[in-house]
């Protein structure tokens, strides 16, 4: 049913359920696994603000290389995977990588903002169904959770 399965990574407590959900479909149906994470873009105004940009800039690609390699570290050794690093918007290269891969199910947690908040903030996940042909099988946040 599913051979390739892509699952979205950051370091959100339901983004942590997404892989171990991806683990277990990618274990049962033989799958392969790609963990992708997205570096965010530095915004516009930090490079009017006096900060060091570049130091920013490779505390948040630092940051996400972390994540990712945590991410594929936590991979069981009978399942094939593969780690995908991208720059940009998230939503944005998530499509791509999944049109790239020719991946057949997405994996990825929802932040559980609520509907005007993420009408405000956007949404990756909104971003990915409208953009993208792939099934999606997302990740809610738990109700205990703050």
């Amino acid at each position: 049913m599913f051979r390739s399965i892509l699952v979205a990574l950051d370091d959100s407590p339901t983004s942590q359920a997404a892989l171990d959900v991806a683990i277990d479909l990618a274990q049962r149906l033989r799958s392969r696994l790609t963990v992708i994470s997205v570096s965010p873009e530095i915004p516009g105004y930090a490079y009017r603000a006096a900060i060091d940009v570049q130091a920013l800039r490779a505390e948040v690609e630092s940051e996400t290389e972390r994540i990712l390699r945590e991410g594929v570290d936590r991979v069981p050794e009978d399942v094939p995977v593969t780690s995908v690093f991208r720059h940009g918007r998230a939503g944005e290269e998530i499509v791509a990588q999944l049109e790239a891969g020719g991946h057949d199910l997405l994996v990825s947690g929802s932040r559980g903002r609520g509907r005007v908040a993420s009408n405000l903030l956007g949404s990756v996940n909104a971003h990915v169904f409208f953009h993208s042909h792939v099934p999606m099988l997302v990740i809610p946040p738990r109700e205990d959770s703050d």
